[in-house]
């Protein structure tokens, strides 16, 4: 027994000593299979991958074909809404002009060096270095958009493959492929230098310009060779993004990126710190131009092109996620057929009646000048017209010179006077540059409320000398005086404030914030005006009042930013927003969308300047679908509709005043207009915008450097009442489609309430007449501002019985709320209303006429019957009138009179007074 439990104890120690060696083998086999097949997926995936880099890089253009130095692809062409062509965007030779590297300055170098890649001098071609940086930061911040592309690797990219237009990933990473193996050979054909030279010579650098000697040119009027350090980092800063960082448009952003490059190049001992202290104390944005002063040889771009050019732009970046380089070189070399919805009959129309100066009173030139001198110790010195204005005003003590000139005779004959002044005999001139600018200057943006639609536009007039250049109708931000009183005011009362359109207020001088409101016709004041007649006659006082009692700053902000208006600060939010004083103005393109929501029944809809983009295949790649929402209610657009209509052709019981409806001259005949004018206080700005059932229209007016027009501030109106009235030629007045939501009074203007008839239209400075309602708001109590009494003529009192009826007269008396009378109730300042108010004698009854006396005693009982009744009808007739007297002048008050002043003065020397209980 024991010999066999020993056996089997013997047994099972081998099976248990040889179960973990066979379970090692099986693991091993099973590892060294997955490993195996690990190694062939990777020699399979190598080899895969070995196989598609081969056929990208067989695939690559060939770098004996090519020229780096100029861009390749197609011109795009834009068309407008009837299908012609409206431009060709041709790239080469646009704003461009080459320039050898040794005209280019070291410190222009590096400052693309620096902040584009900073180790330029020492790769071959590709930054591993940079990749493995990028890579990095990519895994650990999970944002892969840091770059590590090498300058070669951008001269290529920008230069062969149009910028880098791919869509999709597969796409993009053969290019980067093909792109860093042709950044190889090219390092292994052309020296540094002359990589760096043709870079520089064809990057974009924003507002059309292609090259860092067309950009020197066009922001700072030089040769490239004359750039000063600080000029050097303003452009290398652009290059990062053109739009972003253009020194024109955003100088704050690019100064920021200006302020990076020059620290960079500190870093690199590439420049000195004197050198870096000086730059940034350099006030270089002071000397960027704002209008070109190079024409181009091609042909230039029409003020829409430009608007088409920069929207079609911005959606290939937003829309599908192109950088602006990629957008550009798309543009100009896409073979992009690009479809506006420009009007060309809408458009010449504009274009003559803006260009005629015979609808201008005055034509005068302002200009923008540069001056670049080299002095005898190599320095060089830029002078501009600010330069010019300083030397008349200060040096000279003209301290009313202005820069405008009747002619340019006279404005070259100052220039040259400057210049006897500024240059020595051994300085060099070396750039000059004079470009003359009419003025006053306008801009005018037309569209389609329905559709939103842009159908003309342009951005000023006079010759237009460059493409991508200042566009007042997009680009200028200019003061909207009283057209935003119906954006910011008088909409939100009437869509959420609770007013009417016969909602008054008290026409008086007021002062809110230390800032005292007038009218824009004088001191006299009307007393009770409603909204409509604050809109027709554009009322400052009544905008103002109805702005701080009804609605309130925040409320009108946030409506204007409904309407799209985009310029708006916190800091406006203050009682001048009612009349149009805000921080940096508005864009007439959004001033004109905003009145186009209201046209369109209340509904905001963003313009629309083109309609599809086609590539160069056919395929669409961008289509327009106008953004649109409701911003007042359809029943608010038509009242404001209705009260804009006045302001065209309203009937007003104030022209004793010079009060009139401000947009007469813009009436359109057999065509339904509405519309509100504008005008600064120094009538710096002039504007109207005002629609019609087909289109919407907008013109500023004024000079570029916000010079008063004076008297002369009506011309504008006649310009838009020009081209609106040939616009209209031909077309049927359909009328203002109504709200349905719509109710009808007959009210008085004085007190919004229900007219009484035969007092308040006794009232000449009251209108009665049929007010339009949102539904549910109509008054339903009678007009409680006017009171009616009857006077004898002869004692100027109340009347009784015994006044003969021939000498009295039914009066009607305006009754004022005493908190309208101001600080000082006794003494009001003299209004309408308080010239109509209720005299202070009407407290007390005829005295000169009584019963008259009886000369025989009564001889019979009947008789004195009749005495008695006659005494008692006598009494009832007398009871009846105080009665009336009374009820009438209840809850009125009485002023006491001057000491100066009898009860028995004559009606025209009545006190201006009210009642007292």
């Amino acid at each position: 027994m024991n010999f066999g439990k020993k056996k089997v104890k013997e047994r099972l120690s081998k099976q248990s000593s040889t179960a973990p060696k066979t379970q090692r083998k099986v693991i091993l086999t099973i590892f060294k299979s997955i490993l195996m097949i690990i190694i062939l997926v990777l020699i399979a995936g190598v080899c895969a991958g070995y196989g598609v880099v081969r056929s990208i890089l067989n695939n690559a253009p060939d770098i004996a074909l090519i020229d780096a130095v100029k861009p390749k692809g197609h011109y795009s062409t834009i068309y407008d809404a009837d299908g012609n062509v409206m431009q060709k965007l041709v790239k080469e030779g646009t704003n461009r002009e080459d320039v050898t590297y040794d005209q280019i300055p070291d410190d222009l170098v590096n400052a693309f060096i620096a902040i584009e890649d900073s180790r330029f001098r020492e790769h071959n071609g590709v930054d591993i270095k940079g990749i493995l940086r990028a890579g990095i930061v990519g895994i650990t911040t999970g944002d892969f958009s840091e770059g590590a592309s090498t300058i070669t690797q951008q001269l290529i990219k920008n230069n062969i493959f149009n910028g880098g237009l791919e869509t999709n990933f597969g796409d993009k990473l053969e290019r980067k492929i093909q792109e860093q193996y042709l950044a190889l050979k090219l390092e292994e054909q052309l020296d540094k230098n002359t990589i760096m030279q043709y870079y520089l010579n064809t990057i974009n650098l924003g507002n059309n310009t292609l090259g860092v000697q067309s950009a020197s040119k066009r922001y700072f009027n030089k040769d490239v060779s004359d750039l000063t350090l600080s000029e050097c980092a303003v452009i290398a800063a652009i290059t990062q993004n053109p739009s972003l960082y253009n020194p024109i448009r955003h100088p704050d952003q690019n100064k920021q990126k200006r302020d990076i490059v020059l620290s960079y190049m500190l870093q690199n001992n590439m420049i000195t710190q004197e050198e870096y202290d000086e730059a940034l104390r350099d006030d270089v944005y002071s000397r960027i131009q704002i209008t070109p002063s190079d024409t181009s040889t091609t042909q230039v771009f029409s003020y829409f092109t430009d608007t088409v050019f920069e929207q079609v732009a911005e959606d290939l970046q937003n829309q599908l996620g192109y950088t602006e380089t990629q957008a550009y070189h798309l543009l100009y070399s896409g073979g992009l057929k690009i479809y506006t919805t420009m009007d060309p009959t809408i458009q010449s129309i504009v274009d003559k009646e803006v260009n005629d100066p015979d609808n201008y009173p005055v034509t005068q030139y302002s200009m923008n000048y540069s001056l670049t001198l080299e002095h005898n110790d190599g320095t060089t010195e830029t002078y501009n017209e600010s330069n010019i204005e300083e030397y008349f005003k200060i040096t000279l003590g003209q301290i009313k010179f202005q820069l405008l000139f009747d002619d340019t005779e006279t404005m070259n004959a100052c220039i040259e006077q400057f210049k006897e002044y500024v240059v020595n005999d051994s300085d060099v001139i070396v750039s000059e540059t004079i470009t003359p600018i009419l003025e006053p200057q306008v801009s005018m943006f037309i569209m389609d409320q329905n559709t939103g639609h842009v159908l003309a536009l342009t951005g000023g007039r006079g010759e237009k000398t460059g493409s991508l250049t200042l566009n007042r109708a997009t680009d200028s931000k200019r003061q909207p005086g009283s057209c935003f009183k119906v954006i910011t005011t008088f909409a939100p009362a009437l869509d959420s404030g609770g007013a009417t359109l016969a909602s008054t207020y008290y026409d008086a001088p007021y002062t809110v914030d230390n800032h005292s409101i007038s009218n824009w016709w004088g001191d006299s004041y009307v007393g009770y005006a409603n909204i409509r007649q604050g809109i027709a006659y554009s009322m400052n006082i009544i905008a103002t009042k109805c702005m701080m009692d009804t609605v309130s700053p925040t409320v009108g902000i946030d409506y204007a930013e409904d309407f799209g208006i985009s310029t708006l600060v916190p800091e406006d939010k203050t009682p001048s927003l009612a009349l149009g004083g805000i921080t940096y103005g508005v864009y007439n393109s959004e001033l004109t969308a905003a009145y186009a929501a209201i046209a369109n029944g209340g509904v905001y809809t963003e313009p629309v300047y083109y309609t599809k983009v086609l590539d160069q295949n056919g395929q669409i790649l961008l289509e327009t679908e106008p953004e649109t929402h409701t911003v007042i209610k359809n029943s608010t657009a038509s009242l404001l509709t209705l009260a804009m209509e006045d302001t065209i052709s309203g009937d007003t019981p104030w022209r004793s005043h010079g009060i009139a409806p401000t947009g007469e001259l813009c009436e359109v005949p057999n065509m339904s207009i509405a519309g509100k004018s504008g005008s600064t206080t120094d009538h710096n700005d002039l504007w109207f915008v005002g629609y019609s059932p087909y289109v919407t229209c907008g013109i500023w007016s004024g000079y570029d450097e916000s010079v008063t027009l004076g008297s002369e501030g009506d011309y504008h109106k006649i310009i838009w009442q020009k081209v609106m009235a040939q616009i209209h030629e031909g077309k049927e007045d359909i009328g203002f489609e109504q709200s349905s939501d719509l109710e009808v009074a007959t009210i008085c203007s004085k007190s919004g309430q229900l007219a009484v008839k035969g007092v308040c239209d006794q009232d000449d400075g009251c209108v009665v007449y049929e007010e339009y309602f949102a539904h549910g708001t109509a008054p339903t109590t009678k007009c409680s501002r006017h009171v009616s009494y009857s006077i004898c003529e002869v004692s100027h009192k109340l009347s009784t019985s015994w006044c003969p009826k021939n000498l009295v007269e039914n009066r009607v008396y305006t009754i004022i709320d005493p908190k309208d009378l101001g600080d000082d109730p006794l003494n009001p300042v003299i209004t309408d209303d308080v010239k109509n108010a209720v005299p202070y004698n009407l407290n007390t009854y005829c005295t000169i006429h009584h019963e008259p006396e009886t000369t025989e005693p009564a001889t019979s009982e009947t008789d004195d019957k009749n005495k008695e009744t006659t005494d008692s009808d006598s009494q009832n007739e007398t009871k009846k009138d105080s009665s009336q007297n009374e009820s009438s002048s209840k809850d009125n008050e009485l002023v006491s009179p001057s000491q100066n002043e009898t009860d028995d003065s004559e009606s025209d020397g009545f006190f201006w007074e009210f009642w007292k209980n």
